[in-house]
């Protein structure tokens, strides 16, 4: 027959094993947390990028519609 305090520490090991399983778990949900904000920075970034060359594009367009449109005005006369 087991003893009651060898029931007592492996009831204590079993508890330490499901903490332990429980920080490494959030240790690693942080640490992936951490990277997927990362990589969101860097998406953000890259959208911001492409929205202000978007703005440029758009400047340069217009200036060459009034270029053509004056060239275009200039050769019906």
């Amino acid at each position: 027959m087991s003893t009651p305090s060898a029931n007592n520490g492996n009831g204590r090991s079993r508890w330490a094993a499901v903490i332990l399983t429980a920080l490494l778990a959030l240790a690693t949900v942080t640490v992936q947390w951490g990277m997927v904000n990362a990589r969101l920075d860097g998406v953000e970034k890259r959208l911001d990028e492409l929205i202000v060359e978007s703005r440029l594009m758009r400047g340069a367009y217009a200036d060459l519609e009034r270029r053509v449109a004056f060239l275009e005005g200039r050769a019906s006369q």
